[in-house]
């Protein structure tokens, strides 16, 4: 086992958090075609994208909290009810019966446990929208990196399968 290869992996894992377009997955299956550890390199890229994800979520949180930002949405929310007509109401009702459900902390972990396993839905988001409930701040890590050490080690032992 290389030292590089597990830094790499958690570099790259943790440059995916932010910016999609660049998956490790083929990353991590290349490093274990390669010869590396899949377990190391696996738990590497999930601690680095776990990582990334739960600064995602704090920034988020943090801005949300911001005084600036919850007078902004309550004028903006203010601003948009009072044009509403009767169908796009009853749309708004049922989005927001529904991020209510999501709002429980009961329903935030097994979701964001989910995600983080399948990419349905995409992390990111669910990252975004987690960091609006209550739920604390280590347990999205831990769920974010019990679901992503899930992924990787499956993904990683892709080439010893072949």
């Amino acid at each position: 086992m290389t030292p590089e290869a597990v830094l790499s992996a958690f570099a790259v894992a943790a440059l995916s958090a932010f910016v999609p377009v660049t998956p490790v997955e083929p990353y991590l299956v290349a490093l274990a075609a390669g010869g590396q550890p899949m377990v190391a390199v696996g738990i590497a890229a999930a601690a680095g994208q776990t990582t990334g994800k739960l600064v995602i979520f704090l920034a988020t949180r943090a801005t949300l909290r911001s005084g600036t930002v919850r007078g902004w949405a309550s004028r903006l929310a203010a601003r948009y009810s009072r044009r509403s007509p009767a169908g796009p109401g009853r749309l708004r009702a049922r989005l927001r019966r529904l991020t209510a459900l999501l709002d429980r902390p009961t329903l935030v972990v097994p979701t964001v446990l989910l995600s983080a396993v399948t990419g349905v839905p995409p992390l990111l988001a669910v990252s975004v929208h987690a960091a609006r409930t209550r739920v604390p701040a280590l347990v999205f890590a831990l769920c974010c990196l019990a679901g992503r050490a899930i992924r990787f080690l499956a993904v990683a032992s892709i080439p010893g399968l072949l």
